[in-house]
C-alpha cells in the first residue's frame, strides 16, 4: 500500500479493508478522530460499495442533495 511505503502511517494503524466495513464483520469510524482511507484498485464493484456506503451515510445524516438525472 502507497501510504505504508511513503510512511504516511504504520501497519497498526490499518484496522479493516473496505469489504469487511461494509459487510458489518468490522466497524467503521468509531469516533470524528479517525480518519478513513480508501485506494481504488479500479474494481468497479469496489468503487460501487464505497459510492453505496457513502451515499447511505449522507443520506441517513440528512447531508448533501439528491438530484433526480431523469432516468
Amino acid at each position: 500500500m502507497l501510504g505504508l511505503r511513503e510512511g504516511r502511517f504504520e501497519r497498526g494503524h490499518l484496522v479493516a479493508e473496505l469489504g469487511e466495513v461494509v459487510s458489518g464483520s468490522v466497524p467503521g469510524r468509531t469516533s470524528e478522530s479517525e480518519i478513513t482511507v480508501f485506494k481504488s484498485l479500479g474494481l468497479a464493484v469496489e468503487d460501487l460499495a464505497a459510492a453505496h456506503l457513502a451515499f447511505e451515510r449522507a443520506r441517513q445524516q440528512g447531508k448533501g442533495i439528491e438530484i433526480d438525472f431523469g432516468g
